[in-house]
């Protein structure tokens, strides 16, 4: 009778680590809630220094938005100008660590859509974009995570 009363234990044990698989999480969306920059900085002989930054912000499962700075910078840290682009708005998709989205904005009176490619790395650290925009060259870029 012990015997049966341990492989009936043994067997719902079983049973239930086999029922709890990893097919059974759910898919989380990678890119959700999460904000990434690139900065991009040169200088000259005379010390000007010139500070392009770029951020990406993935507002939910659908949306997200994209911003553009720029800023020069005496030897002395004085700032002697800077610009800042409106937030550009967008949707994407995701298949794992590879998000396609898409945004359309306005320049010089000429509406134009953008398309990004981009790639999580596997640390889910680096962010590496690929944007393509009709007639123009494909631009890459990597970005750091920043929450």
């Amino acid at each position: 009778m012990k015997l049966k009363y341990i492989f009936t234990v043994l067997g719902v044990m079983l049973l239930g680590l086999t029922s709890c698989g990893k097919k059974d999480t759910p898919k989380t969306n990678p890119f959700a809630g999460t904000q990434w920059e690139y900065i991009k900085s040169a200088a000259d002989e005379q010390g000007k220094s010139e500070i392009r930054t770029a951020t990406i912000n993935f507002t939910d499962d659908s949306h997200f938005t994209f911003q553009t700075g720029y800023k020069v910078t005496t030897k002395d840290g004085t700032i002697k100008e800077s610009s800042e682009t409106d937030k550009i708005n967008g949707t994407y998709t995701y298949n794992g660590l590879v998000a396609t989205a898409t945004a359309t904005t306005k320049e010089e009176g000429k509406q134009k859509t953008v398309k990004l490619t981009l790639t999580m790395d596997e640390a889910k650290q680096k962010l590496t974009a690929v944007s393509s925009t009709e007639g123009e060259k494909e631009e890459t870029a990597t970005f750091t995570r920043k929450k």
